[in-house]
């Protein structure tokens, strides 16, 4: 299942357009673009395209002020695999599995690794691993004990790959190759350094070889602290192994696997060639070489090169989610390993090198687009892979519970959860798109309670009592979901634009947002109406009260009223660092999620954000949700972050009181009366309604008991009034309690 490597292609032109001064979209274009790119080419994958982005090409420490990751579940995309004796250690997405392979065919998740980034290399010598991070440099773990790894010390600079040698580790990337002494792991020191491009290297008899997409460069690295440069060869180099004298490479346009003889590196000579046969991932041992392919030819190929003079085709496999792979064989060699992007680990069946076989597969996961949180589990909307279930009751430990796979078919990029049930919205082959239920009542074996058809790709969702609104390429669609194994299709109305960030709703009204942002009305779910569009654009929305908070073009989070819900009005807007995806309202604070990390702000003044705090994240989140007390990111390819603020200032109430807030209204839709009583906690002497406008109704029927001289309860007459949203509110001893209610005309 390859679909969307043709859109990838298609977004190319509009990201390159612009040069280095790219816009929201163009950005975004080459983000995802770069997500079929390893993480290890991704700083040359620009450079070549003319474009700049400091998150891959500048290191980053990881900085917080005033935010706290909690926990996280790190999964993403595999990329990376090693091993040693009877273990494995899978990069995926921003972390590392620690697997056993006593049973070759199940390998069995002991341990864990969150890394700083997206795992670009991993490397293990004895008890060390070595976990190379990019922008996020590398960092050394002890696996001494695989349940509990440690981490000790990282090199601090742009690392995309590393080779470790006895007690020297030879790092790549960020422009330089460095040389560090790691004998003593948690102080690596820096010997030595010198300028090169290359984004991966490898070492043999003294010499260091770096290569990247043009040119590899040789370095005599005896002196570690003065490498000095002795030879170069022309032509890309995507992977390479070292076998004693003899170097393999893998290209890619052209596709190629080249032997070459290295004992003599200022005069390397050809010894073979697979010609039409090339990709990013490549392992060899005395029998044979594992060749991932990509372009021409597409899977793992096996290639005999006992005698490396003349090699030979034996057999291939394509497993599912197989974009790139990444090999690994331990000895003997009856069984292989394959890192295999979003189709996870792949076990293969190595017994006849002319008819391998896939013998097991799991521990898949692509890139976590949207998110969900209900009693205590998260949902993931994660791409091609389908709906992860995530069990966040320890947010400390979020462990996986299970997924419901459609990795054959459908990638799912939206999705809402209530109870025994998750909604989300999946797209696929031949235009297939839909609304899918799923019983999650056993998490462990999520299955499918019904379907629907939708017009577009399901963008987003919002779960409100037992309609489900859906944002979907020029639909909106309200769906009534009472019965969840049969939701029923009840209102639709067409919208102006063609791709949605985010839905929000308050009340009787949906906003959309994108190039536009829109407001439908909702009163009537069978028969939702645009009354308003406002031309900002944004890339997430939130709404409380009369507060519309849309995170803005490069640098802003923007507040308007929607007091007026058919024409919008600006009242403010914070800075942000850098590009914006989403946000997310608590009870005091909102928290903005950017390319670069996660972002902060008090709302005691709702029309003014004051910039309260931020974190660097792994990655930067797609998508962010507040599930009290806590936000959980979605990040793309890094997996998901759960955080709390921390921060002076920005502190959420306790998120379950028992006791009853000091206004209460009941029903709070309602065609005419409503019943109110006040909280023992409040001695109010005045009840009043106001309108959305804020403006105080004299002609409203006001009944109350008042004991003592203080309001306890009473009822509220709306009927003759508009429909719309009004405010009740009580003044007790200088403080103010509120509560609204929703006047329908609909009886």
């Amino acid at each position: 299942m390859r679909l969307r490597c043709w859109s990838i292609v298609l977004l190319f032109g509009a990201a390159l357009a612009s040069g280095a001064g790219l816009s929201f979209q163009e950005h975004a274009a080459v983000q995802e673009s770069l997500s079929r790119v390893h993480p290890r080419m991704r700083a040359s994958w620009l450079k070549e395209r003319g474009l700049d982005d400091s998150y891959y090409t500048t290191f980053h420490r990881p900085e917080s002020t005033g935010l706290a990751c909690i926990g996280r579940w790190p999964w993403g995309p595999s990329w990376e695999i090693c091993g040693r004796d009877t273990f494995l250690y899978l990069g995926s997405g921003s972390g590392v599995r620690i697997l056993s392979i006593t049973d070759s065919v199940h390998p069995r998740m002991l341990g864990q690794i969150n890394a700083r980034g997206l795992v670009s290399q991993v490397i293990v010598q004895d008890s060390l691993l070595f976990v190379a991070c990019g922008s996020w440099g590398a960092q050394i773990y002890s696996v001494a004990d695989p349940a509990n790894p440690r981490e000790l010390g990282s090199m601090d600079a742009v690392i995309s790959d590393v080779c470790v040698k006895d007690t020297f580790c030879y790092a790549a990337g960020g422009d330089s190759l460095r040389i560090y002494n790691v004998a003593t792991p948690a102080q690596p020191v820096q010997l030595g350094a010198i300028r090169d491009s290359g984004d991966l290297v490898v070492v043999a008899n003294g010499y260091a070889f770096s290569a990247g997409r043009w040119v590899m460069n040789i370095y005599n690295v005896t002196d570690p602290a003065h490498p000095t440069w002795v030879n170069s060869r022309d032509g890309p180099a995507y992977a390479m192994f070292v076998r004693r004298n003899l170097l393999f490479c893998s290209s890619v346009q052209p596709d190629n696997m080249t032997v070459l003889n290295i004992s003599d590196p200022l005069n390397i000579t050809q010894v073979s060639q697979v010609a039409g046969y090339g990709g990013e991932g490549l392992y060899v041992d005395e029998m044979y070489a594992y060749l991932s392919c990509t372009y021409e030819h597409h899977g793992l190929f096996v290639v005999g090169v006992s005698d490396s003079s003349r090699p030979v085709m034996h057999d291939s496999i394509d497993p599912e989610g197989a974009e790139e792979l990444e090999p690994y064989v331990p000895r003997p060699n009856s069984y292989g390993y394959l890192a295999d992007h979003y189709g996870g680990l792949v076990t293969l069946d190595l017994h006849d090198a002319n008819s391998i076989s896939e013998a097991w597969s799991g521990y898949k996961a692509d890139q976590s687009v949207d998110i969900a949180v209900d009693n205590g589990r998260a949902y993931v909307a994660n791409g091609w892979v389908g709906t992860q279930i995530i069990d966040v009751s320890d947010p400390a430990r979020p462990a996986s519970l299970g997924v419901f796979d459609t990795s054959d078919s459908r990638g799912t990029n939206a999705v809402a959860a209530r109870d025994s049930f998750a909604f989300v919205g999946m797209s696929g082959a031949y235009g297939r798109r839909s609304l899918r239920v799923l019983d999650v009542s056993d998490p462990s074996d999520p299955t499918l309670a019904a379907e629907d058809s939708c017009h577009g790709w399901p963008q987003d969702f919002v779960l409100r009592d037992s309609l489900l609104y859906m944002a979907e390429p020029y639909q909106f669609q309200v769906f009534n979901v009472a019965r969840p194994r049969e939701p029923v299709r009840v209102g639709s109305c067409n919208s102006q634009d063609g791709v949605y960030f985010g839905l929000a709703v308050q009340d009787t009204f949906a906003y959309l947002i994108s190039g536009t942002l829109q407001v439908i009305d909702v009163a009537d779910p069978t028969s939702p109406t645009v009354i308003g569009t406002t031309p900002v654009g944004g890339h997430g929305i939130a709404v409380r009260d009369t507060f519309v908070y849309v995170p803005y073009g490069y640098d802003t989070l923007r507040v308007y009223s929607a007091a007026n819900p058919r024409s919008l009005r600006l009242l403010g807007f914070a800075p942000l660092r850098t590009h914006t995806w989403d946000v997310a309202l608590a009870e005091s604070s909102a928290a903005v999620a950017t390319f670069n990390g996660l972002e902060t702000f008090s709302l005691e003044d709702p029309a003014h954000p004051q910039w309260r705090a931020a974190i660097s994240t792994p990655y930067g989140p797609r998508r962010v949700v507040y599930a009290p007390p806590y936000f959980y990111a979605a990040m793309w390819e890094a997996g998901v972050a759960i955080y709390e603020t921390v921060g002076v200032g920005i502190g959420e109430r306790p998120a379950v009181s028992t006791q009853p807030m000091g206004l209460r209204i009941w029903p709070n839709v309602t065609s005419g009366r409503v019943q109110f009583a006040v909280d023992a906690r409040a001695r109010a002497s005045d009840i009043a309604v106001f309108d959305i406008s804020g403006k105080r109704l004299r002609a409203v029927t006001l009944r109350s008991n008042a004991k003592g001289g203080a309001v306890k309860e009473g009822m509220i007459d709306l009927t003759g009034l508009a429909a719309g949203v009004y405010v009740a509110r009580v003044e007790s001893e200088g403080t103010s309690f509120t509560a609204k209610v929703v006047k329908t005309n609909r009886r």
